[in-house]
């Protein structure tokens, strides 16, 4: 199996100011493709540093992918680092250029004079074109091995390795070990459970790659094998162990998931909110063509919008006080009755720091689910900061959304 290293350049991952998702992209392609990531390394945008990495990496990997510093800016100096090591100097590539000189034009803008920078690529590598931004990618042979550098801006990397550099690696490295792989999503139940339901059985005198990944909200199973067959039995056992649990075996997220199932029985959904401020609305349409079932919710944040927009009786929430069983099953109601859904969900609770009380303490949450038939209600304290609190509460709310669609 061909190893590999991934080199992301920028400072500004180091000091924390911007989150390293380009490392994790390239992980899980590279991975799928057969290869193994021994490395992952971060640097300063500093030539010596940029330098000893890449000498590092070319100790013990076949394949070496550099993202970042590929700007006009002075701090990038991933391309100088390079040529550096390499004692070669820069070319200036005017097809890239012409590229740039286009998308400016195209929003009526002047072209910097700096931009010039990002169409240099080493003279000793080959140009990768980029389409989808403005800085050049390159990539070299060397001793063998293999050196792709690409942009730092995901949405540009992302495009980038699907159309070059995907074909470019497959090619050079023809021989690399076939995985049947499986993954398997589930809801409801929390990593110990998962395990425990596994058992001891599911793992005896078998031989196959096991990880478990517990994500807010759900447990994510990956298994990996050479046999085919095996494989086909283990996705036959998940199934009848998690049953309702098991959302999927793809890559789809939860809310996704319940959009087809959704649109399949023909149902629709409004949610109305309180301590979770839209988030729940938010999850539900994140999934591209939601409004096919979501038809819409509430902030319901202020006491005076839960009377005025659904209907609640201003007495029994004097009574019971917003955070209540009885105001959320209302909420629910209120929300199906207004919007004609199929199913209303209502959310009231203490998300904190401030406003608990003995008899209400901070986390404390009622999510109620509301159909023709019946209303109910589920009651969570839920530890932790406010964040943790309404992220667990929306991720409740979606798993009752699900209970629900999935009943006959």
């Amino acid at each position: 199996m061909p190893h590999c290293d991934i080199i992301t350049i920028g400072s500004e991952l180091l000091s924390g100011f911007t989150l390293n998702t380009n490392a994790q992209y390239l992980a899980k392609q590279l991975t799928d493709l057969g290869f193994c990531v021994i490395r992952q390394a971060s640097c300063h945008d500093q030539i010596e540093e940029i330098g000893r990495v890449i000498d590092e990496a070319l100790g013990r990997s076949d394949l070496i992918i550099l993202t970042g510093g590929l700007g006009p800016t002075p701090d990038d100096v991933t391309r100088q680092a390079i040529a550096k090591r390499f004692r070669c100097d820069l070319m200036f590539n005017s097809e890239q250029y012409r590229h740039i000189v286009r998308l400016y034009r195209k929003i009526k803008q002047r072209v910097p004079s700096l931009t010039k920078r990002e169409a240099l690529f080493p003279d000793i590598g080959t140009p990768l074109l980029n389409h989808y931004g403005i800085a050049l990618g390159f990539y070299i042979e060397y001793n063998r091995k293999l050196i792709v550098v690409l942009p730092g801006v995901p949405r540009e990397l992302h495009g980038m390795f699907k159309t070059s550099v995907r074909n470019l690696i497959l090619k050079k490295f023809k021989k690399r070990e076939s995985f049947f792989k499986l993954q398997a999503k589930i809801v409801g139940v929390s990593e110990p459970v998962v395990m425990t339901k596994l058992g001891k059985q599911f793992f005896k005198s078998r031989v196959f790659d096991f990880g478990i990944y517990p994500v807010p909200g759900e447990v994510i199973i990956r298994i990996k094998t050479k046999n085919r067959v095996l494989r086909e039995r283990l996705k036959r056992e998940l199934k009848a162990i998690f049953k309702e649990n098991l959302y999927t075996f793809g890559d789809e997220d939860f809310s996704e998931a319940i959009m087809k199932l959704f649109v399949k029985k023909k149902k629709t959904l409004a949610v109305a909110e309180s301590c979770t401020g839209g988030w729940l609305a938010k999850r539900v349409t994140d999934p591209s063509g939601a409004s096919r079932y979501f038809l819409g919710g509430v902030c319901a944040y202020a006491n005076q919008i839960k009377i005025n927009f659904l209907d609640i009786p201003a007495l029994i929430i004097e009574k019971h006080g917003a955070v209540s069983s009885i105001v959320a099953k209302l909420m629910a109601k209120g929300i199906r009755e207004e919007c004609g859904s199929s199913l209303g969900v209502g959310i009231t609770g203490i998300a904190g720091p401030t406003g608990g009380t003995p008899k209400k303490p901070v986390g404390l949450v009622y999510v109620a689910f509301s159909d023709v038939k019946r209303t109910k209600v589920v009651r969570l304290q839920i530890p932790g900061e406010r964040d943790r609190v309404r992220e667990w509460s929306v991720n409740k709310a979606l798993f009752g959304i699900w209970t629900w669609i999935k009943k006959p």
